[in-house]
């Protein structure tokens, strides 16, 4: 059981690790997109649905951040 929150706790942080980092590359690109491929794909419509991807994450981390913590409590204690 022990092995289970332990998994649970570093997919977690994992996670949330990429999360920020696709959000801070998403939200970058979307405001510098250049070249003919973001023109003919329609740039600004495929990152306001990143923005929605965003925000339902963001929700879920509020809405589970107790649980969230116990597993992170879990995972470093000794």
């Amino acid at each position: 059981m022990k092995n289970i929150i332990r998994i649970k706790a570093i997919l977690s942080l994992l996670l949330l690790i990429i999360f920020i980092i696709v959000l801070f590359t998403g939200i970058g690109l979307y405001f510098s997109p250049s070249g003919r491929i973001a023109k003919e794909i329609s740039w600004n419509f495929l990152g306001f649905d990143g923005f929605i991807m965003s925000a339902l994450v963001i929700i879920h981390l509020l809405i589970n951040y107790k649980m969230f913590l116990g597993e992170v409590k879990f995972l470093f204690r000794r």
